[in-house]
């Protein structure tokens, strides 16, 4: 089947994203209302204007930069400078095991990270929570661990995740990050807009 063009598809999502009604209208995988916007990574620039434009045409929409939110919890915490410095010191795999992950950790019952989800939206199905930053958070910040613990918070609030990859069927659904890398499976998220033709997902 033929992909469909981005332009296209942007129509459909600004259809569905115009309000929580309009999201919500499709049912959805065990009835969560999750929902994943996915996209090549090429066109990342292209899918950051068109969320300003959602942002714009719907108040009920509020913004989770995964990046943002991982840089302000390091300098809330004091510890950008140190981080910063042992940047320029540390192999990545080293940070990554030692301190992003004990610092940023989301499997945890009460973390910075999930509190900022919790205390800036109430689950009351009136906001839309828009999940962004996916690629640049990456590896410090999975997109399967962050939905995964969102179930638990959004039970009546609808969330969408901006997925610079593809969320495909193999086996099961498949997050494949940046179109090469297997994030993990995850099967309660709705498709939001197809890229295929046909609704052949």
């Amino acid at each position: 089947m033929a992909e469909r063009s981005l332009n296209e598809r942007f129509v459909d999502l600004e259809d569905r994203m115009i309000s929580v009604a309009s999201l919500t209208r499709y049912g959805t995988a065990n009835d969560m209302k999750f929902y994943i916007f996915d996209y090549a990574p090429k066109d990342e620039l292209l899918v950051r204007r068109e969320v300003k434009k959602l942002k714009a045409r719907n108040p009920e929409i509020v913004e989770f930069d995964l990046y943002e939110m991982m840089l302000d919890i390091i300098e809330e915490e004091g510890y950008l400078e140190d981080i910063q410095r042992m940047e320029a010191e540390y192999e990545k795999d080293l940070l990554l095991r030692e301190v992003f992950q004990p610092l940023l950790s989301v499997e945890e019952d009460q973390n910075s990270f999930l509190d900022k989800f919790k205390n800036t939206v109430p689950d009351d199905g009136k906001s839309i929570v828009l999940i962004t930053g996916v690629g640049k958070a990456f590896p410090i910040i999975r997109s399967h661990t962050i939905l995964n613990n969102l179930q638990s918070i959004f039970r009546r609030t609808p969330v969408v995740m901006m997925y610079p990859g593809r969320y495909e069927i193999k086996n099961s659904m498949t997050l494949r990050l940046f179109e090469r890398l297997d994030d993990d499976n995850y099967y309660r998220a709705f498709p939001l807009v197809e890229r295929r033709r046909g609704n052949d997902y």
